[in-house]
């Protein structure tokens, strides 16, 4: 009998940019997400904004901070719960991160377009 165990061959690391995707994507899957907003970025940056989602991430932790939209008629807190849940638990589920925060920022409301 051919007996194998595993050991590691080298190292393994996710991408900080992988981290962000999953938490977008668990985020827009929430009912009464509109779309990701952005955040100014801080005076000295390069860049004018910054994406809906960051990541900090540690040894094997992440921290995560995301910008939403909500749709008009959904209760924000609801919304913004569920949003938190949905992104811990799939960073969790699909790596070996711990996330210790997940902080969600409702950027906006969008509202229905009226018919005039």
């Amino acid at each position: 009998m051919d007996k194998r165990t595993s050991k590691p061959v080298g190292s393994i690391k996710v991408s900080d940019s992988v981290i962000v995707k999953m938490a977008e994507l668990a985020a827009a899957e929430i009912d009464g997400v509109y779309c990701r907003g952005q955040a100014p970025a801080p005076a000295g940056t390069k860049a004018k904004m910054l994406g809906p989602v960051r990541a900090k991430l540690g040894n094997e932790t992440a921290e995560i901070h995301a910008d939403i939209v909500v749709m008009e008629g959904y209760n924000a807190v609801n919304v913004a719960e569920k949003v938190q849940q949905s992104i811990k638990s799939a960073i969790q589920s699909m790596t070996n991160f711990t996330v210790t925060k997940v902080d969600v920022n409702v950027a906006g409301i969008k509202f229905k377009e009226s018919a005039e």
